[in-house]
């Protein structure tokens, strides 16, 4: 009998000992499970525009481009000034933290937040603007905006402007001696490139037998992807007029 008590309270003990690292698994587990996760970094890089306000116009219409190389794109026309021209400015970005970017111009630098997809305007101390205006300074996404490996190809191929458009679709390319019209049909003209009358830094008239292109220094953007270029561009042909947006590589 005593040996009987003595087998029980042996194997009681055993089972409490292996009791003790499977709650402590247990609880490690739950405590593992019940982690904070960590937040996602806010996407950067992309296209954004938006209408600006203006101290002595209308509005600005503004587009950003950030690259994953660190290099920016700006594209500016102000609205009910200088014609609409368009002004176009390159230069190199920095990552102040995860969310706040700052370019670089030529004359001053702006900065920008990067929240639920969008880019926020900060002020020029880099903080966020706040009060009735703060929704005027919101930039929105748009697709299309990196377009650095198509424009290098065409520039690699001599080709120094090029142009399209919609509804119907039409394409163009500028090289060294004649113009290259092209349309969603199939269609195509090819005319020798002449002298530009007017030629002038807003405005540039190109007249062959074939077509007539007019090209303006005016912000354009397209009907489809609503990416803002910087020149507007209409190509005249004896059957139809076609209409669209384009930008000078050379």
């Amino acid at each position: 009998m005593r040996k009987l008590i003595c087998l029980t309270t042996l194997f009681a003990a055993l089972m409490a000992c292996n009791n003790h690292p499977t709650s402590k698994t247990a609880t490690d587990s739950t405590a593992a499970g019940q982690q904070p996760a960590t937040a996602a970094k806010p996407h950067i890089t992309g296209t954004y525009q938006g209408t600006l306000p203006c101290a002595d116009c209308p509005g600005m219409d503004y587009q950003i481009s950030l690259f994953d190389d660190h290099t920016f794109t700006e594209l500016v026309s102000y609205q009910g000034r200088g014609q609409g021209i368009a002004f176009t400015e390159k230069g190199t970005w920095q990552q102040i933290n995860d969310s706040i970017v700052s370019i670089r111009k030529k004359t001053d630098s702006t900065s920008f937040l990067a929240s639920d997809s969008k880019l926020l305007v900060l002020d020029k101390q880099g903080k966020r603007i706040e009060g009735a205006l703060a929704s005027n300074y919101v930039l929105k996404p748009v697709e299309g905006g990196d377009r650095r490996d198509l424009l290098a190809q065409k520039a690699g191929a001599g080709i120094t402007f090029t142009a399209n458009g919609n509804e119907p679709f039409w394409s163009l390319d500028l090289e060294a001696r004649k113009i290259l019209f092209r349309t969603a049909s199939g269609d195509s003209l090819v005319a020798s490139l002449p002298a530009p009358r007017p030629n002038t830094d807003t405005l540039k008239v190109y007249t062959t037998p074939q077509l007539t292109l007019t090209i303006r220094n005016t912000m354009c953007t397209d009907d489809m992807s609503g990416l803002m270029r910087p020149n507007s561009v209409e190509v005249k042909t004896k059957e139809q007029t076609y209409h669209g947006c384009g930008e000078f590589l050379k």
